[in-house]
């Protein structure tokens, strides 16, 4: 009897493997796109929260910090009354439309001040495309000067609402000496606890104020020198001040001291960024800074460019909430009756007066994952504030965080 030796595997057998590792193989790669889906998705997820947590916490720092001016708050100061507000950027100082239209920055009877996006308030509908729109000065209620919109850079895109916030610095140095004329001369003592913390974070600040818990002034420093051992800041009628200190300027012995003048606007615009090569715009929430230097003739940004704060930033809503007394000529409540947007707000004449009975505001903003997150399109368009957005259907994760930020210098009482 022959023995047949075996050569290998029949094609049946080879068959039945094939299809078999075939099998295998596909089941291997549904399981690694699920699992890089899933990854994808966690990681947008984990994107958007940390964002959102870096946007409101700025803004909240900021917003709380509105209408600080000195030991009591602007509104204490206005309804005092007989000048105890007063900014030297203004050829009258009862009169605050005697600032130049090219210094908007500087109008600090408003610390807290919004522009509501057209047709983007509680019942109106919002479509977002993939890649956002730059606006124009115009796309704002009221509308934005031209000379305050050609100052920001990046321009804001269109659909975001834009939020204005103005005070003294947290930091401040004690006032050793203070003169009126022109030039007016005040002078800190430069220890690192005093003039030091001024220029902590600002190499070169030129807007100031002068306060105690009588009165306010704003200006811009003419020059800051070294002399006998302490800063001495000039203040003249010149650069941005159209004015200078005169005999009724009056501040306490021991308890005025000097602030930097903050003027910030946060803003939606957008950011190039460069990923393998390829350049796209993401929209970003930044924070604009101005200040003019000691001497300068003009306001600008600080630095040139906006300051990003945190990107994927898609849209910013805001609702302000208003005192039940809206006359600046009468004592607030302390009651707030209602929201409204910066488009609504009483009276309707856009008045400073409206502005100074804002006790708190209302922020949501729609953030999404820097990145495709293999997101699927959602059925239900979200809200953010009652506006709804209708999302593009590009894959990235996207979610709307809202916040509540209670203004601590409007509250009655402060």
């Amino acid at each position: 009897m022959s023995r047949r030796l075996q050569q290998g595997l029949s094609l049946i057998e080879l068959m039945v493997a094939l299809l078999l590792s075939g099998l295998l193989l596909l089941g291997l790669v549904e399981i690694f796109s699920a699992s890089r889906a899933s990854y994808q998705l966690a990681q947008g997820l984990a994107r958007t929260q940390e964002s959102s947590r870096f946007a409101i916490d700025a803004l909240q720092r900021d917003a709380r910090m509105s209408g600080h001016f000195g030991c009591v708050s602007d509104q204490a100061h206005f309804y005092a009354g007989n000048g105890m507000f007063g900014e030297l950027f203004l050829s009258d100082r009862s009169n605050y439309t005697t600032i130049p239209a090219n210094r908007e920055p500087l109008r600090f009877d408003y610390s807290v001040r919004g522009y509501e996006a057209r047709n983007t308030g509680p019942a109106d509908t919002v479509n977002l495309t993939a890649t956002p729109v730059l606006g124009t000065a115009a796309d704002w209620v009221p509308a934005l000067s031209n000379e305050f919109f050609a100052a920001l850079n990046p321009k804001p895109i269109r659909g975001s609402d834009i939020l204005v916030l103005r005070f003294l610095s947290p930091e401040s140095a004690e006032v050793t000496g203070f003169t009126t004329g022109n030039p007016a001369t005040i002078r800190v003592n430069p220890a690192a606890t005093q003039w030091g913390v001024l220029t902590r974070n600002v190499t070169n600040p030129g807007l100031f104020g002068i306060a105690d818990c009588r009165s306010v002034v704003l200006f811009q420093a003419s020059s800051v020198t070294d002399v006998a051992g302490a800063k001495v800041i000039s203040v003249r009628n010149n650069g941005v001040n159209q004015i200078a200190f005169d005999g009724s300027d009056t501040f306490a012995s021991g308890q005025a001291r000097l602030y930097r003048a903050e003027s910030f606007v946060y803003y939606v615009g957008l950011k190039q960024r460069v990923d393998s090569g390829i350049t796209s715009d993401e929209p970003t929430l930044y924070r604009a800074r101005f200040d003019a230097a000691p001497g300068a003739t003009a306001v600008s940004l600080d630095g040139g460019v906006a300051e990003e704060i945190v990107e994927s930033v898609e849209n910013m809503q805001l609702l302000f909430a208003q005192d039940t007394v809206t006359n600046p000529a009468n004592p607030p409540t302390g009651i707030i009756d209602g929201v409204r947007t910066a488009a609504n707000l009483l009276p309707a004449n856009d008045s400073s007066g409206g502005w100074q009975r804002v006790g708190g505001m209302q922020v949501g903003l729609l953030i999404r994952s820097t990145d495709p997150a293999a997101a699927q399109q959602r059925t239900a368009a979200p809200r953010s504030l009652g506006t709804q957005l209708t999302l593009p259907n590009d894959q990235r994760y996207r979610t709307v965080y809202e916040t509540n930020i209670a203004l601590r210098n409007r509250l009655y009482g402060n």
